[in-house]
């Protein structure tokens, strides 16, 4: 059996500003350095083997700190990126709604077809997850493997792992940093652990950006 541990990446400002961040290279704000920081010491004693993050630097920083001091290969890959929001990235949902009114009925609808201007539809999304996260559970049965990227990408890549529809896509939700853990077989999957956040409690006390 192996262990997947799936992580979205900590908070950043424009998660915070509700802007649309998709390939656009956002960093982490100090609350989200704070949140890797925290899911370091929950992982901690986690032996993993291997792991592997998103290549946008908000992913790769997330990673590079839970594993500070451990000699553990990290392979930052495009293929675990957000999905490609094209000309929506940077606006906030007001933002697009008024500048691109024609536009907005079919970004929040439920199409898996539909896909802004220079940007990526859920099926699309869907078949790229299906492959890494397929291909990164093969390859590594007997370990515990981490894993760090996006909320939208994150959520196509459970439904290869679980065997759902891609129209499932949008029952799941992954917040900053939290921690999901799946169990992996050679013809099976199981959810473990889901979108906890636990090591995060109290923090919003602390402030900052």
């Amino acid at each position: 059996m192996g262990k997947l541990f799936i992580v979205r990446h900590g908070e950043t400002v424009w998660n915070r500003e509700g802007r649309i961040q998709g390939h656009t290279d956002v960093g982490l704000s100090e609350r989200g350095r704070e949140q890797a920081r925290r899911l370091a010491r929950r992982l901690e004693s986690v032996p993993f083997a291997a792991a592997y993050t998103s290549d946008l630097c908000r992913a790769a920083d997330t990673a590079a700190a839970i594993l500070e001091g451990r000699d553990v290969p990290l392979c930052a890959t495009a293929r675990l990126r957000e999905y490609h929001k094209g000309v929506f990235e940077g606006l906030t949902d007001g933002e697009l709604r008024a500048r691109y009114p024609l536009e907005y009925p079919g970004y929040v609808a439920k199409d898996l077809d539909y896909a802004p201007d220079g940007g990526e539809s859920v099926r699309g999304v869907s078949a790229r997850m299906a492959g890494v996260v397929n291909e990164i559970k093969e390859r590594h049965l007997g370990d515990s493997v981490l894993v760090v990227g996006h909320g939208g990408s994150l959520r196509a890549a459970m439904m290869a792992l679980l065997g759902m529809q891609p129209d499932a896509n949008w029952r799941f939700v992954f917040g900053n940093c939290s921690l999901t853990i799946v169990d992996t077989y050679p013809d099976n999957a199981v959810l473990r652990l889901f979108n906890d956040a636990s090591h995060l409690d109290g923090l919003a006390a602390l402030g900052g950006d």
